[in-house]
């Protein structure tokens, strides 16, 4: 079952895509439009709704935040249907090109990915519509070709999957702690106030958010290290820490998210930042 719910945000329009069976989805994905651009295209899972989406309002450009199955999922649809311009790292686009293999769980979620052979062309320093200005910035550690997009004039940031929530509890297996920290920091000496999030929106107190996420992560971080210095591994550490290990996540998504894989990634790349 295919679920829509659509916002609005004075020019921007946000789309909330899920797919579940039976009920509500119990895991969702935002994509924004504005003046003819397109911010990621949501799960192939909703392909139908997204397609029709569009059959009602101009489609010229679609821009990627990263190569993840529930952002890229329906660029190919779109494209064959109404031949955008598409703007991808290279990383992304060799993703899409190429295709991948999804868990169990994500296909569930979001569906199976095919190579999607379409033209793709590199980001620009902005990405120009009839209004508006929007400057991708590039910010790994959920994955290494994520980017946001900042519109200066308006303040309007659309952060991907940078920001999801101020307190993550899990990562995903191959996320960079360090990375992220950095990228917040980058992110955060522009001016913005508005945070248009892939899962969870902050229009409201957007920049405030992401300082909470920063400062988070900088404990966590610090958490970690102090325990690995006295000799702990990443289990007794997350014991230390009181952390839940949601053995539910674990089993049903074949332990690709985790907490282990949020602690661990503070160890693994701690060589990185002496």
């Amino acid at each position: 079952m295919q679920h829509l719910k659509t916002k609005q945000y004075g020019p921007v329009k946000a789309f909330e895509l899920g797919y579940h069976w039976p009920g509500l989805p119990t895991f969702t994905v935002h994509i924004y439009y504005i003046d003819g651009l397109l911010i990621d295209t949501g799960q192939y899972n909703c392909r139908q709704t997204v397609l029709s989406l569009f059959k009602q309002m101009p489609l010229q450009q679609i821009a990627l935040t990263h190569w993840h199955e529930d952002h890229i999922g329906n660029v190919s649809t779109l494209y064959n249907h109404f031949h955008p311009v598409v703007f991808a790292h290279p990383l992304t686009a060799e993703k899409v090109r190429q295709g991948f293999d999804v868990m169990l769980y994500e296909k569930y979620f979001f569906g199976k990915i095919r190579p999607q052979d379409i033209p793709m062309q590199t980001l620009p320093e902005v990405i120009q519509t009839s209004k508006y200005s929007f400057v991708p910035i590039y910010t790994p550690g959920h994955s290494d070709d994520h980017h946001v997009y900042l519109e200066p004039n308006e303040g309007w940031l659309f952060s991907g999957d940078l920001f999801v929530s101020q307190r993550i509890k899990v990562f995903r297996k191959g996320e960079n702690i360090w990375q992220q920290i950095d990228s917040l920091k980058r992110v955060l000496d522009e001016d913005f106030d508005k945070v248009f999030c892939a899962h969870n929106p902050q229009v409201e107190f957007g920049r405030k958010s992401l300082e909470r996420k920063l400062d988070y992560f900088e404990s966590f971080t610090e958490q970690v290290c102090f325990w690995y210095n006295q000799g702990y591994k990443t289990a007794e550490i997350i014991q230390k820490m009181a952390l839940k290990d949601k053995k539910m996540i674990n089993l049903m998504t074949g332990y690709d998210v985790s907490v282990h894989w949020m602690v661990g990634s503070v160890i693994k790349h701690l060589p990185v930042q002496l």
